[in-house]
């Protein structure tokens, strides 16, 4: 009888942890990680210390930690490994090395993450179960691609697409789109490539009633920041307009939705009509999610000049870059964080500083410090930051009075924007550039009109005005001169490679160079290397920049004002 009541008794206390279980897991979707952590607690309590269930709540225990903090002060992964039994399920095993393994990432221990992951996949595949291996295979591919490697990113979502089909697991099916998305923008920045992508899975997600689950809703937003950066902007309105029926996403959703209206506003207006409460949304967001929330919610203030967002919101940016950046992936949002607080410094009227930390080269030089960081850690090109670096040393040099120097990073912005279709950005950069001729140069004109053919159909009323101001405003400075960067000397280049350089300049790929001069792309990669050798540039990005202040890049933008 007593044993039987023992029985009992721990058949209540597996129930009531059971309870607590979920309701901790309730409140992590929807973005209360410190709620989800301190019910789990109780439900471990509940568990005592041979549930068999134990294991699996310290995994959950570490998962709510990692969200709500990033102090890292006690490994419940380590622990839950150590306490599973020998014969515990494949799948309770697989779901703790993963998140054991996402964990090792965050914290910087890339080879321990890297291993557990493996191990996890190589479970998964022995198990036969597909939907137990399309899982694994999304998680595998999400941390690849935080650590920049591409390919096997790829192969791993593209197989989880296939495994999620044939088991029906619409979710992940969804979620891969979202991943092949992030995989393409960071080999190459291409916008257009990514809304592609995006669109495809949205169109899945709709035929499929995914719309309104979590993975439905963060492919729905992703596409429109994809949309505002393509300058398709109407497309972008009509998304944000209907959202999701019946949706519920949890407040990471919600949060994100609000930012990204913020941040279409910045870009069409000055005017913010309720103003939203950027530092608020920020603080919402996880330590997981703040680099990236960071990098919208700062943009948006600087576009819309509210300063006391910017100075507080500049402070958590500098934090984060001071700071282990996790995963490594987050320091190319800490680079746009920081790109925006240098504009908000250099443009229009500003407040006087109140710490030199945030004085434009100051800026300059941690945003270089995390460039360079970024560089080391992330396998991936991401080409699209190169332009974002270039419009920040561009600004802050215009701070410094620096001409010369803000003229080369322009033209190598512009040169970048031009390449990923990121057609909002290309407009700053051309505006940007522009500025620094006197009104009626030929250059400047051919400037200001292909900046006005790209924001009439996205409304960008705060370009249009400034283009009508640069047209009619006198020049700046009694010496024009000193305003336009010294041409290059000239340089005995061979008249193919002054085609290939003058295709470099229009944003054309080695392939679709090679297809235009007939020539095989192994070719056209000499002839580029042999560019940078004679040039003594260190990029395509520097070469561009070179061939602008050329005779030839002259020539071609009186040709296009023509």
């Amino acid at each position: 009888m007593a044993a039987a009541g023992q029985d009992d008794d721990t058949d209540a206390a597996s129930s009531r942890a059971e309870t607590l279980r979920r309701q901790a897991e309730r409140a992590f979707l929807r973005g209360r990680a410190d709620e989800a952590h301190q019910i789990a607690v109780r439900a471990l309590t509940e568990a005592g210390r041979t549930s068999d269930s134990r294991a699996l709540l310290l995994e959950h225990l570490g998962r709510y930690l990692d969200a709500g903090s990033t102090s890292w002060e006690h490994d419940y992964f380590e622990q839950s490994l150590a306490e599973l039994g020998p014969d515990a399920p494949p799948h309770e095993r697989i779901r703790v090395l993963c998140s054991s393994g996402l964990a090792g990432l965050r914290r910087g221990r890339t080879d321990d993450g890297v291993r557990l992951l493996h191990e996890a996949a190589e479970l998964a595949s022995e198990a036969d179960d597909a939907e137990l291996e399309t899982v694994v295979c999304t998680v595998v591919a999400e941390a690849a691609l935080t650590l920049g490697h591409l390919d096997e990113s790829l192969h791993r979502t593209r197989r989880a697409r296939r495994l999620g089909i044939e088991s029906r697991q619409h979710h992940l099916v969804v979620r891969s789109y979202f991943n092949e998305a992030r995989a393409t923008y960071l080999r190459t920045g291409n916008v257009a490539d990514a809304a592609r992508i995006r669109g495809a899975g949205l169109a899945y997600a709709t035929e499929h009633g995914e719309l309104a689950t979590e993975e439905g809703n963060t492919l729905r937003l992703a596409l429109i920041e994809d949309l505002i950066e393509a300058g398709r902007w109407p497309e972008a309105d009509a998304l944000l307009s209907e959202p999701a029926p019946h949706e519920r996403h949890g407040s990471l959703n919600e949060v994100e939705e609000e930012l990204v209206r913020a941040w279409l506003l910045s870009w069409r207006s000055r005017d913010a009509d309720p103003a939203p409460s950027l530092v608020r949304l920020v603080a919402t967001s996880s330590p997981l999610h703040e680099a990236y929330f960071l990098s919208l919610a700062l943009a948006a203030a600087a576009r819309l000049g509210d300063h006391a967002a910017v100075e507080e919101l500049t402070g958590r940016a500098l934090l984060l870059a001071g700071g282990h950046l996790a995963p490594p992936s987050s320091g190319l949002y800490v680079i746009d964080a920081l790109a925006s607080a240098i504009h908000a410094q250099t443009t229009g009227p500003r407040p006087p500083m109140l710490h030199p930390d945030t004085a434009p080269d100051r800026l300059l030089e941690t945003l270089e410090s995390v460039y360079t960081r970024v560089r080391h850690h992330v396998a991936a090109p991401y080409e699209l930051t190169d332009g974002v670096v270039a419009v920040a040393r561009a600004e802050a040099a215009r701070a410094g009075a620096r001409a010369q120097d803000e003229a080369e990073h322009w033209d190598t912005a512009i040169w970048v924007f031009r390449r990923t279709h990121a057609r909002a950005r290309l407009v700053h950069a051309l505006l940007g550039r522009a500025a620094g001729y006197a009104p009626g140069d030929d250059r400047a004109t051919a400037l200001l009109d292909e900046a006005e053919r790209i924001a009439v159909p996205m409304g960008a009323e705060p370009y249009l005005e400034r283009i009508t101001r640069l047209r009619a405003s006198p020049p700046p400075d009694p010496s024009p001169e000193a305003h336009r960067p010294t041409p290059a000397p000239p340089t005995d280049l061979t008249p193919r490679q002054r085609e290939v350089i003058a295709r470099l300049a229009e944003g054309r790929t080695d392939r679709e160079i090679a297809e235009e001069l007939r020539l095989s792309v192994r070719t056209v990669n000499a002839h580029v290397a042999q560019l940078l050798t004679r040039l003594g540039v260190r990029n395509r990005a520097e070469a561009v920049a070179w061939y602008y202040r050329s005779e030839d890049g002259r020539g071609e933008e009186r040709g296009i004002s023509g």
